[in-house]
């Protein structure tokens, strides 16, 4: 099952760009953990479209539920790497900041708690898209 590569690239691409212009930004205001939250999902999605384009050369298993697990691991390794990346962003900008944390205790946390819901709800919509990719095969 082949993945668009030339829509994957400029996807990539357009995400990269308008991301890092983003976290250039971001470092000088005061953070707010919404915005944290949505540089950890972009971030996690761009680093998941290069997994997809170079390592697996933008092709899925040949077989298809294979094909539909491997969209099953995406999902996952999409919610879980929002919230390890959202963390590590996290401490970045309370290491970069001299003026003390940049956010709570309770933010923190509240990170934490989220990230296995984040890793099951990217495991089923992961699933499902699989699914649907199947059906439409």
């Amino acid at each position: 099952m082949n993945v668009d590569d030339g829509g994957l690239l400029r996807l990539r691409r357009g995400l990269t760009v308008v991301l890092g212009v983003y976290t250039a930004v971001w470092m000088s205001l005061e953070g707010r953990l919404w915005q944290v939250v949505a540089m950890g999902v972009g971030w996690t999605a761009v680093l998941l479209l290069y997994l997809i384009q170079k390592q697996l050369g933008g092709r899925l298993a040949a077989g298809r539920l294979t094909a539909v697990w491997q969209w099953a691991v995406a999902g996952l390794l999409m919610g879980v790497g929002s919230g390890v990346l959202t963390l590590v962003f996290m401490v970045v900008k309370t290491g970069l900041h001299a003026h003390g944390p940049e956010f709570s205790q309770a933010e923190i946390v509240w990170v934490l708690q989220r990230t296995p819901l984040w890793a099951l709800s990217g495991l089923l919509a992961g699933l499902g898209l699989g699914l649907l990719r199947l059906a439409q095969s």
